[in-house]
């Protein structure tokens, strides 16, 4: 790798271009793991986004969480059968199956 330098007064600034990143198509898990990594893991925050593999991770991260979440709810929903439709019971026992398959993928692969 060959780098190229500049003259800015009396000093040599190395002309330095960060890699192509690929487009952020993270959502909700990739933010709550951006989130996570700035306020309690700065200095990774700072080499993920330093090195251009920021956006690449919470892409990745996203995937896995999803993918997740989506195992855990089928598997969920098979062990625990909901009641009629429509009901407000129905929705209570959903957002249950939410609430714990969230706190598995936060535990799992957010925070971790």
């Amino acid at each position: 790798m060959e780098i190229t330098y500049r003259k800015v007064g009396d000093y040599l600034i190395p002309n330095l271009i960060p890699n192509e990143e690929p487009k952020p198509s993270y959502c909700k898990w990739g933010i709550i793991r951006r989130n996570f990594l700035k306020n309690h893991h700065p200095v990774k925050f700072n080499m993920l986004l330093i090195n251009g593999e920021l956006i690449a991770h919470l892409n990745e991260i996203d995937e896995q969480a999803r993918e997740l979440w989506e195992t855990i709810m089928k598997q969920l929903r098979q062990k625990n059968p909901s009641p009629p439709q429509g009901t407000m019971e129905w929705v209570q026992h959903q957002n249950q199956l939410r609430s714990i398959a969230d706190e598995q993928v936060l535990h799992d692969i957010i925070y971790n």
